[in-house]
């Protein structure tokens, strides 16, 4: 289970006394306590804290990290953006590994395709599916961002049908990829 995983890296941070490290990890060990006490209803035991919601407190905490960078490089705080991009890939490290912009882009493209969404009135299509396929594998802000580009831009589609080809072929590679990994890490 994450949450044992978690705790047995806060011992082997405190073995090598790596301050940043066990400060994090008592936060987001404090995080999950916290998500399990409001879990409680009356004693009852359907409501455990499993991976997902685990998952879901970290996904939140690098988004707060990543808000906080975008504060701090307005703020011309170099020294706390680099603080808080340690701190989101130290989050990271308990999630499964994520699509890379160019891999998020082919995987949009080809499910766009495979939904047959012409316009942006069907992102909420297109997002469904994306949540449904590669939901542990992607960031969602960033997809969604790339689904209303294409949507918008879908009169070039046609112009560039070569390229489209390609990155649907790659989005198939990594739907197979993750698939694989998925099945060796059960």
């Amino acid at each position: 289970m994450l949450v044992e995983k978690i705790k047995n890296d806060l011992t082997k941070h405190l073995k090598s006394g790596e301050k940043a490290k066990v400060s994090l990890t008592r936060l987001l060990l404090a995080a999950v306590k916290d998500k399990e006490i409001s879990l409680r209803t009356n004693a009852e035991e359907d409501n455990k804290l499993n991976d997902s919601t685990v998952m879901d407190i970290i996904k939140k905490m690098i988004k707060q990290r990543n808000l906080a960078i975008d504060s701090f490089k307005k703020a011309n705080r170099l020294d706390l953006v680099e603080k808080e991009k340690l701190e989101a890939e130290l989050l990271s490290i308990y999630l499964p590994k994520q699509l890379s912009d160019s891999e998020l882009t082919s995987v949009v493209i080809k499910v766009i395709k495979d939904t047959k969404a012409e316009s942006i009135r069907d992102m909420g299509r297109v997002m469904k599916v994306l949540k449904e396929d590669y939901g542990d594998h992607c960031d969602f802000q960033q997809a969604s961002k790339i689904v209303k580009e294409t949507l918008s831009n879908n009169s070039n589609w046609d112009n560039n049908s070569g390229k489209m080809k390609e990155k649907i072929d790659e989005a198939k590679l990594i739907k197979d990829k993750i698939n694989i990994v998925d099945i060796i890490s059960k």
